[in-house]
């Protein structure tokens, strides 16, 4: 008989907390959480863009959206996600199909990950 190994993905997310710290100086709570609750929904917006260029094969559109993303990712301290982010247009760039796909998968995990993590913080005292 048979036995099939099971793999789980767990993603370490690190998100750096200057960059959580510095939208919420010198503005009221409920203003930065707004500015950080857009930022999710943009980051978002952004993430299905780039699965649909993944999907039909738009190298181009695949590497403007992600440096978009990678962009917005940053500015709210998402380290992981800007990380994988410049493996993905490496491989996209390359022309590694393969990669360029176990590549979007991580991303579309450290993105899930990450939004709750920020969530979590946004909930946190600041």
């Amino acid at each position: 008989m048979t036995t099939l190994a099971i793999l789980r993905h767990e993603e370490a997310i690190r998100v750096d907390a200057a960059c959580l710290v510095a939208i919420y100086v010198g503005r009221a709570k409920t203003e930065a959480e707004e500015i950080l609750g857009r930022g999710i929904e943009e980051l978002a917006a952004r993430v299905a863009e780039i699965t649909v260029h993944h999907e039909r094969g738009n190298r181009v559109g695949l590497v403007r959206s992600t440096r978009l993303a990678a962009r917005l990712a940053g500015r709210l301290g998402m380290k992981s996600f800007t990380r994988v982010a410049g493996d993905l247009i490496a491989a996209a760039e390359a022309g590694d199909r393969p990669g360029q796909a176990a590549i979007h998968a991580r991303l579309l995990r450290i993105v899930a990950r990450s939004e709750t993590a920020l969530l979590d913080l946004r909930d946190m005292t600041m």
